[in-house]
């Protein structure tokens, strides 16, 4: 089990999956995420991609998000989620569930995003510069979006894309943490 850490779901008892398919972000590496990103959060649009749990999303809602979209391709992982969702009495209005891998839930995304979690399985990172690339061409990032990767601190570290930079990046024992930022410069139109 794990726990919302604040705000309005606060001690909330999360589910969390059998099995080592995910591993849900500890307390200590939750909460500096969330002390990183404070000032992004009230009202915020977000994106939990490789949501797993929800947790990081659950957080942002409970600590005065506006909307979550929470992206998992594995159904055992969305079970959860809807689960999760139920116990916090999140609503289809703040929480949007889709069932599909990063690729396909960016592109369907309609609405911009000012803050993004990105907690992909530790196998992807030579991913990020894809996925981050992908973010920008679909048109799901607010200008100055806050994003958080949550990564494995041994892995080689990743290109940065035209249109993104670092802001700090943390390391909590085998856990690395990166806040970037997305400044749209080189952003294509159409």
């Amino acid at each position: 089990m794990i726990r919302v850490g604040a705000g309005e779901f606060k001690r909330r008892k999360l589910l969390t999956l059998k099995g080592t398919d995910t591993r849900p972000t500890a307390d200590r590496v939750k909460g500096a995420i969330f002390s990183m990103v404070k000032q992004d959060i009230p009202g915020a649009i977000c994106l939990d991609l490789f949501t797993g749990t929800g947790a990081l999303g659950i957080e942002a809602l409970s600590r005065g998000a506006e909307r979550v979209y929470f992206c998992d391709r594995s159904k055992a992982s969305i079970i959860v989620l809807k689960k999760n969702l139920a116990i916090c009495g999140i609503d289809d209005r703040r929480a949007v569930v889709i069932l599909k891998d990063w690729r396909a839930a960016v592109s369907i995304i309609e609405e911009k995003c000012n803050l993004v979690f990105i907690d992909a399985p530790y196998n992807m990172c030579e991913y990020y510069p894809q996925i981050l690339e992908s973010l920008a061409h679909e048109h799901v990032l607010e200008k100055d979006a806050s994003l958080v990767i949550e990564r494995d601190a041994l892995a080689d570290l990743y290109v940065l894309p035209l249109g993104f930079e670092k802001v700090t990046r943390k390391r909590y024992g085998n856990v690395g943490v990166d806040l970037l930022r997305y400044t749209g410069a080189g952003e294509r139109n159409g």
